[in-house]
Parts: C-alpha cells; structure tokens; sequence
C-alpha cells in the first residue's frame, strides 16, 4: 500500500528505478525486503540483501529515501569489498569517508551521518 503513491509495483522496482537513476543499472540486483527493525530504518546485508523498516512509521517516501542510502553501503561494497584496506592504510567501514563520497553523489545535502536518509526524498 506504502508503494502505491510513488507508482511503483515493490520495494525490487523501487530498486530497479534507483539503480537506473543513480548507477545507471550498474549494481548487482539483489532483493529488498519490508520487516521489523529495532533501532534502525534499514539495513544492508553484506549476504546480498537490504530490509526497510516497516515498523518506524515512515512514509514511503523516506522510505524510498532509506533505500537510497542502503543501495550507497551495497555500491561501496561492490566497488571496494567489505571491510578491505583503503588506499590511506585504513579499513573501508559501513559510513566512512566512501560511503558519505557516495551519498554526496546521489544528491544527499547537509551533515551526512549513518542516520541520514529518510529526508532525502521529502
């Protein structure tokens, strides 16, 4: 019902659209899912999935907005793996200096911390 407003069949086409958006279809599809979360609007698993709170009470349009940041943490794993080394001698972690580069990129404005998301489409 969430998605209805935005003309988008399921959370996979709101994927689809994101992707051609930003990536232009370059990332890896993999499945997005509606379910509880504790403490979190979202999250990306590092297995290849990403889940969207539908238990905070947001619409879908932060929604989509949380999508967008999971889709920038899966884009940074594609592009330099998990938790690999990073060219100054650090690690790549889930909102480093990659990850922030990345939501810069699809249009995040402002101080980017792991909380931003939700607002980038409101």
């Amino acid at each position: 019902a969430l998605l209805a407003e935005l003309n988008f069949g399921s959370w996979d086409d709101a994927f689809d659209k994101l992707n051609t958006t930003y990536w232009k279809g370059q990332l890896p599809k993999i499945p997005v899912t509606l379910g509880p979360q504790k403490g979190s609007y979202g999250l990306f698993f590092h297995s290849g999935s990403i889940e969207l709170a539908n238990n905070q009470g947001l619409s879908s349009l932060e929604l989509l907005g949380v999508l967008l940041h999971e889709m920038c943490h899966h884009w940074v794993e594609v592009t330099y793996g998990h938790g690999t080394s990073a060219a100054n001698g650090g690690r790549i972690i889930g909102h480093g200096k990659e990850w922030k580069r990345e939501m810069r990129r699809v249009g995040y404005t402002g101080k980017i911390t792991r909380f931003s998301g939700k607002e980038r489409f409101c």
